[in-house]
């Protein structure tokens, strides 16, 4: 999303300091969508010199709340900032310097010019492990089980329709799990429906997800294929969580590969993996 920033350069005898425009996180933004309508963000300039050599008043800084997770590009995707923690605020640009005033100029007015910037903004959700998986797995039962959300989850395909994502808390400490809509085989994010596997750039986990003893395996290696279509660059320096859902309908358990065998349902093997999530996320 790009967007237009800049101050307005002030005037007046020993005016004041044009406002700056911040970028500030806000807990009550969780996307960007309200951009849409608004592009252009202004701060006021100071305000004017009085008479006896008054100096006028500084302008207030012009705030723009972003989501928690926010990068910030220049117009070649040069990153200038990640607003990733909470509260955290950043000068995008910063307001002119005042004019000086009458006695100085001889009645001129030299207001100093203010920054004008264009940047793009591109959100993506700050969590610490992601849930992938093909329909019906049980992603969402056990992503609710994880943090004690209620979801929606349904038997029939595809009731995740866009990502969603929650604390979990371990031992009294709070990390963020990403639930992921289910993937369509063979497009990458080239597909629409795909398309929330650019947000797995920030998880230091991700959580391959298969309800089938049979072919889980083949399971966990079309949900690589898929990310590595999309980007293969979302597989560098992450840890892979093999997790095999539906545990409590299995007569035989796989062989091999470190696999996670739980039960959103029962809840059997949930609280390991919990541990197991936290410790690989820190």
């Amino acid at each position: 999303m790009q967007l237009s920033v800049r101050r307005k350069i002030g005037s007046g005898g020993n005016g004041g300091k044009g406002g700056d425009v911040i970028l500030r996180v806000s807990p009550h933004h969780s996307d960007l969508i309200w951009f849409r309508g608004r592009k252009e963000f202004i701060a006021m300039e100071g305000e004017r010199g009085g008479y006896n050599n008054c100096k006028g008043k500084d302008s207030p800084p012009f705030y723009v709340d972003v989501p928690r997770g926010t990068f910030v590009f220049d117009l070649e995707y040069n990153l200038i900032v990640d607003l990733v923690e909470k509260g955290q605020e950043f000068i995008i640009c910063h307001g002119g310097k005042g004019g000086e005033g009458n006695f100085k100029k001889f009645y001129t007015l030299e207001p100093g010019p203010g920054e004008e910037k264009e940047v793009v903004l591109d959100y993506r959700i700050p969590a610490r492990a992601a849930f992938l998986g093909f329909a019906n797995s049980g992603k969402t039962l056990l992503f609710n089980k994880l943090t004690g959300k209620n979801f929606k989850v349904a038997d029939y395909p595809f009731t995740t329709q866009s990502p969603v994502w929650a604390d979990c808390e371990y031992e009294y400490k709070l990390f963020t799990l990403l639930d992921n809509p289910p993937l369509k085989a063979g497009h990458g994010a080239s597909h629409a429906h795909n398309r929330f596997l650019r947000h797995l750039c920030r998880p230091p986990v991700l959580v391959f997800i298969s309800d089938s003893v049979e072919t889980c395996k083949d399971d966990f290696k079309r949900i690589e294929k898929e990310i590595v279509l999309a980007d293969e660059s979302l597989l560098e320096d992450k840890k892979i969580f093999y997790v095999l859902n539906k545990a409590d309908t299995f007569k035989k358990f796989p062989r091999g590969k470190k696999i996670f065998c739980v039960s959103a349902l029962t809840g059997a093997g949930v609280e390991e993996l919990r541990a197991a999530l936290y410790e690989a996320s820190k």
